[in-house]
């Protein structure tokens, strides 16, 4: 069936080159055009959207390769005044745009990767508050990125280039404050999201997450379970070394004592069966080095299960290892659904320009979790 013809009410193509003294030998001929096709688009531009010329036409009128013109359509459709449809027609966008519903505000949202990969609580966290701000009215806007990159000068224009209103940081890397402070410079408004014992020193709207009372419960159960001995491996992410102190205090408190060891399976076990059965106890202060030490070696992991209490004290880690077997761990973990819908509700009230703690989430202490019946929560 034939296409349906495109109505077209420019002027003729010979219209281009009118008033077109040339090109200049000493500029680039695509920034010219682009920088005459500019003029003519505002020109002709009108209250709603019309037919543009095609490529072909601004190729004969001009004499240049299509190469050229495709270049300088692609600069006018990033300013926003053409909008090209693949193999159909371009576009002269219309001066009045009406949007189908008003959007209150774009929410940047920065993602590590590996936490998506590696953590149910980050994947839940990201989908729970996409929901609720889109409920409010919000545009969420999720930028992921890699490790190395959260430091990098680049990433802080790449989020600038997004035009964001907010940026909504779930705890920021201690070495990205250069980051942080270049959004802050450029009027971008921000919210972090971070754990007490680690916290940033910047001014800035902020949630924390108190891990320590729910560690203090632990503590309890696993004292009352005649444990006395807590083996830990050494973290590997820097927020989580930061936190390493605290946790080991809260511990002492109850009457554990706390030994950092090397982070390996193996070197985990040796220490475990230096103990008496029943009187110590592994605990993962670290989802990155967690997620290393359990998904490499997941029989010598079984094998701790055993042999005593295993707790993952930031947060599970997928492990699908241990989705069909029967094994039972403690966890300490945060609701990623509380915590959505707390911002949510907080933007929607339009926060103002306060430096101060906005709210504390309290963790929950989990014991003797079973992998088979809880993999929605692993």
């Amino acid at each position: 069936m034939a296409r349906k013809p495109i109505p077209r009410d420019l002027p003729p193509p010979a219209h281009l080159v009118s008033g077109f003294p040339g090109f200049d030998e000493a500029l680039s001929k695509q920034a010219s055009l682009t920088d005459h096709l500019r003029k003519i688009a505002l020109r002709l531009q009108s209250a709603s959207p019309r037919a543009f010329y095609s490529m072909r036409e601004v190729v004969n009128q001009f004499d240049l390769p299509l190469r050229t013109v495709a270049l300088a359509y692609e600069a006018l459709e990033h300013e926003g005044l053409l909008n090209r449809r693949r193999s159909s027609h371009t576009l002269l966008v219309g001066k009045k745009i009406s949007p189908r519903k008003h959007v209150r505000a774009v929410v940047g949202i920065p993602v590590w990767l590996h936490a998506m990969v590696v953590a149910p609580y980050s994947r839940l966290f990201h989908v729970e508050l996409e929901d609720r701000l889109r409920q409010h009215g919000f545009v969420a806007d999720l930028i992921f990125f890699r490790g190395e990159e959260v430091t990098s000068p680049d990433f802080a224009q790449r989020l600038i280039e997004h035009n964001l209103d907010y940026v909504l940081w779930h705890t920021p890397h201690p070495q990205g404050m250069d980051v942080l402070r270049s959004l802050r410079d450029h009027g971008v408004r921000q919210l972090l999201v971070q754990p007490i014992d680690c916290r940033l020193s910047i001014a800035l709207p902020t949630y924390l997450q108190d891990w320590q009372t729910a560690y203090a419960t632990l503590a309890a159960a696993w004292h009352e379970a005649g444990i006395r001995h807590v083996i830990v491996p050494d973290p590997v992410y820097l927020p989580s070394r930061r936190a390493k102190s605290a946790f080991a205090q809260t511990l002492s408190r109850t009457g554990l004592e706390v030994h950092f060891v090397e982070s390996t399976a193996e070197n985990l076990r040796t220490h475990v069966k230096a103990h008496r059965k029943g009187a110590c106890a592994v605990a993962f202060i670290d989802q990155e080095g967690a997620d290393t030490i359990c998904n490499e070696e997941p029989v010598i992991i079984e094998d701790l299960i055993r042999l005593c209490r295993v707790a993952f004290c930031r947060g599970p880690i997928r492990m699908p290892y241990f989705h069909h077997r029967d094994a039972r761990i403690d966890i300490v973990r945060f609701s990623a659904t509380e915590i959505a819908t707390r911002i949510a509700s907080d933007l929607s009230e339009t926060l103002g320009a306060s430096q101060k703690v906005l709210h504390t989430f309290q963790a929950s202490f989990m014991p003797q979790v079973s992998f088979r019946a809880s993999t929605e929560l692993l």
